[in-house]
Formats: C-alpha cells, structure tokens, sequence
C-alpha cells in the first residue's frame, strides 16, 4: 500500500512540475533526483510499435534504476469513463505486459483522470528534473538517439544505492 502512495505522491509531483515549471536554472542542485514519468495510454496497450519502444526503451536502462527513477501512469483518453471493470482490465493487460517485457517501474491508474492532456495520443514519456521541472517530452516509436538520451538523463549521478558494488 505505501508503494501505491509513493508513485501517487511522484504524480502528483509531476503534475504540479508540469503545471508550474520552475526556472530554468538548476537552484544549486544536482542531477540525482531526476526521473521519469511514462503515460501509457490504455489503446496503445494494443499498438505494436509503442509496445516495441518502450520495451527497447526498457532494455538500455538497468531494472533498478526503472524501479527508481521511472513511473508509470495507465490512462484513458478523455471521454472515456474508467468504471471498475475497464480499469481492472487495464490494470491486468500491464501486468500481464510489464512481466513479459522485462519492464521494471511501477505504473498505477490515472482514474481520476489527472494526466489526460500531458499524453496526447499514446504513450508519452517525460523527463523531470525536481528543481527544474519538464525536461523534455517523447513520443514513441522511439528513435535509437532518443532511447540512448531517455536514459543517459536517468542514469547521470546515480542514488548511493545504485552505484555499483566494490
């Protein structure tokens, strides 16, 4: 439960980042608490080519730091009500997805429709930096310099928990 807290409490970071983007000078601080928040769109579930790159997207950053510094937000395009049922089947096709494509953040359910404009048509990935806001913004499918820019961003200055072991 206080995992499901955590990555509401990041969207609602996020959100408010996007919302009200502070300056764009770095206000003394370091890279360290950059992250990542992914909008998965509810149809691209079905879109092979969004699946391809995020999955690719995937590969070139390491499952711990996924689990650290990426989060996912399932949601639905406006107009369509997320009763029970729609949102337990998405909760389900995720799983179900994020298991068999060796995808390692977390991704809760943007029921209240929160995220609805930030994505667009699809899935959307956004860099943020903490102190500074929006980064930058992707739509798949991914281009190889996108991928390998997503995650030099993620993997610049590390947390001490992820740094490698002597």
């Amino acid at each position: 439960m206080r995992r499901i807290w955590r990555i509401v409490l990041a969207a609602g970071m996020a959100a408010a980042a996007i919302a009200f983007p502070a300056g764009a000078g770095d206000h003394g601080q370091g890279p360290g608490g950059r992250f990542a928040v992914v909008l998965i769109d509810a149809d691209s579930l079905a879109c092979s080519p969004c699946l391809a790159s995020l999955e690719a997207l995937c590969r070139a950053v390491p499952p711990a730091v996924q689990a650290e510094r990426m989060i996912g937000i399932l949601t639905f395009r406006e107009g369509k009500v997320p009763d029970p049922k729609r949102t337990r089947i998405l909760r389900t096709k995720w799983t179900g997805y994020s298991r068999a494509g060796a995808i390692g953040f977390p991704a809760a359910v943007d029921a209240g429709h929160v995220f609805d404009r930030l994505n667009g048509e699809g899935t959307t990935v956004i860099l943020f930096d903490p102190f500074g806001g929006s980064v930058k913004r992707w739509t798949p499918p991914f281009s190889p310099r996108a991928i390998a820019e997503i995650a030099g961003y993620l993997l610049d200055r590390l947390s001490p928990i992820m740094e490698p072991r002597p």
